[in-house]
């Protein structure tokens, strides 16, 4: 069986670069965005079985890319990553994509235990 495909989409430069090592070192395929533009690009090109999005990004944010690919078939499924976000940005993100939520900073086996969970999931 061939690697999992997963996008990491964060604008912060060394969280992204951390994310993307943890799951290559998984071995996981990594593809990474460093905003939701870039990010809604990458799955014009490629299916990806995980998106991990940061929601509060500049150019687009998490928000308007789970927005736009909730219309794409196949729907990608989403672990999204909080950082201070209020109560109410949590809401909004558990839309029926989005497998969990990871909040800034989380431990690294969390962190794979979230995607493989996302990738094993029926």
């Amino acid at each position: 069986m061939s690697a999992k495909r997963i996008l990491v989409t964060e604008d912060d430069p060394s969280i992204r670069r951390l994310l993307a090592t943890i799951l290559r070192r998984a071995k996981y395929e990594v593809d990474t965005a460093s905003n939701g533009h870039d990010a809604i690009e990458k799955t014009k090109k490629t299916d990806y079985d995980v998106i991990v999005l940061d929601l509060m990004m500049p150019v687009m944010s998490g928000f308007e890319v789970l927005e736009r690919l909730a219309v794409r078939a196949p729907k990608p499924r989403f672990v999204v990553i909080l950082s201070a976000a209020p109560h109410d940005a949590i809401a909004r993100a558990g839309g029926a994509n989005v497998f969990a939520t990871l909040h800034k900073p989380s431990a690294i086996h969390e962190i794979l235990a979230t995607v493989d969970a996302c990738i094993a999931a029926p």
